[in-house]
């Protein structure tokens, strides 16, 4: 095999790397005491729940006497008891600690209608499980069908009513919220005769289709209930969503996609004020649109497919909360190649494998060019690993990445001729 010193050169380096990593997290210094903690809230805990300094985190990262902390809690997935290691770095020195907790959930489940409050006339239906939007918990799976209503609305009698929803989680915590309806007397509600009714306006449908990221198709109708699609999905090669819809009235179909979870009371179309819109547009009967959105960072994304009409009403809506992750385990590696005329640039993308480091390492394992064994002929330079050829000949390059431990966690080999 030739060009073995490259790869000495890299795994020196790499070995230098790891092992002063090692060396500062064997460190144990005095500056953190850690609390005595018996029980965490799931996902409602701070690094300020485990520590007795009073650290100061904001949206930009985390400070202890104006100096910066880094840490990292382990994942807490399930309830009961279990260990949590806390790491932190500060000041080049390292901080461990394990407790042994016991992991309790104590917040509601929280029910999202798409209305606060209603005024009916006495000759209205009214349907209570329609306003339901969603029903959302911090541990637990939930269905809006799970949702107990209390109802004593009256459509015959004038007054003020409550519908009540309530729901509970399996650990017995209860979400609750309120619809407000009013009930105008009859007296209140203009007389008119059939004549002067003007005829209802056919309720419109969307047909629309999701592939790429994840698929989903199907047709939604005006003022039809969807509950939120709650969707756990690795990120991989193919990371974009695409849409494609079709309304049969003219209108807008709005796309957007948020951090922030989408509620009607924030939704506005192109141009509005609010949670903008990032794709869609004013559309005739029938014609087809379509949008597309690359995801480039696991999280927690809420994606939603609007119709709106002349007057900014929504008439349909559809969402999804996409929980984007990447997997502990790498799934797979490419080798990417670019001409830069004299040289050509090496680079690898893999994707899995979470927070580990992988170092890529390339080397030379067969070529007929005869200076394919001197060490200026691949180099690493502004960052880039170049591969200065020389036109005529072929380099067989194996591609390597190796953790933090040195060791050889996959290979590609490619071979590059000009």
């Amino acid at each position: 095999m030739k060009w073995v010193g490259w790869i000495g050169f890299f795994l020196v380096i790499v070995g230098l790397l790891v092992g002063g990593f090692f060396l500062l997290a064997n460190f144990e210094g005095e500056t953190f005491k850690f609390k005595e903690v018996e029980i965490l809230d799931y996902d409602d805990f701070t690094i300020n729940d485990l520590v007795e300094q009073d650290i100061i985190c904001n949206d930009k990262g985390c400070k202890f006497k104006d100096k910066d902390v880094i840490f990292t809690i382990s994942d807490v997935k399930d309830l009961g008891k279990q260990d949590i290691l806390l790491e932190i770095e500060y000041e080049g020195e390292k901080f461990s600690n394990t407790f042994s907790v016991d992991v309790v959930d104590r917040s509601e489940p929280i029910i999202s209608l798409s209305e606060t409050s209603l005024i009916l006339d006495a000759d209205d239906k009214f349907d209570a499980s329609s306003y339901i939007l969603s029903v959302k918990d911090n541990y637990d799976e939930l269905n809006i069908e799970d949702i107990t209503i209390v109802d004593d609305v009256d459509l015959k009698k004038a007054g003020d009513y409550e519908v009540v929803y309530k729901i509970k989680d399996s650990s017995g915590n209860e979400g609750k919220t309120t619809l407000k309806v009013k009930v105008k007397d009859k007296k209140d509600v203009g007389s008119s005769n059939n004549e002067d009714k003007k005829p209802e306006k056919e309720k419109i449908t969307l047909d629309y289709s999701i592939s790429g990221l994840f698929s989903d198709s199907g047709t939604l109708l005006q003022g039809k209930t969807i509950s939120l699609v709650n969707k756990d999905i690795e990120l991989g090669w193919d990371n974009t969503l695409k849409f494609t819809s079709k309304i049969d009235a003219s209108g807008k179909i709005n796309y957007i996609i948020s951090k922030k979870e989408i509620t009607g009371n924030e939704l506005t179309p192109i141009g509005g004020k609010g949670l903008p819109a990032i794709g869609g547009g004013s559309v005739k009967s029938l014609e087809e649109t379509s949008f597309s959105y690359t995801f480039t960072d696991a999280g927690t994304y809420y994606v939603s497919i609007v119709v709106f009409d002349e007057d900014n009403n929504i008439l349909i809506k559809k969402d999804f909360c996409l929980n984007l992750s990447i997997s502990e385990e790498l799934k797979d590696m490419k080798i990417t190649t670019e001409d830069k005329g004299s040289y050509v640039v090496i680079d690898c993308s893999f994707i899995g494998g979470g927070d580990n480091k992988y170092y890529f390492v390339p080397v030379i394992t067969d070529s007929n060019d005869p200076k394919a064994s001197e060490e200026e002929i691949m180099v690493l330079e502004n960052n880039e690993i170049r591969l200065y050829y020389t036109k005529g000949y072929y380099y067989e390059i194996a591609g390597m990445l190796v953790d933090e431990d040195e060791e050889l966690v996959t290979m590609k080999t490619i071979k590059i001729e000009k």
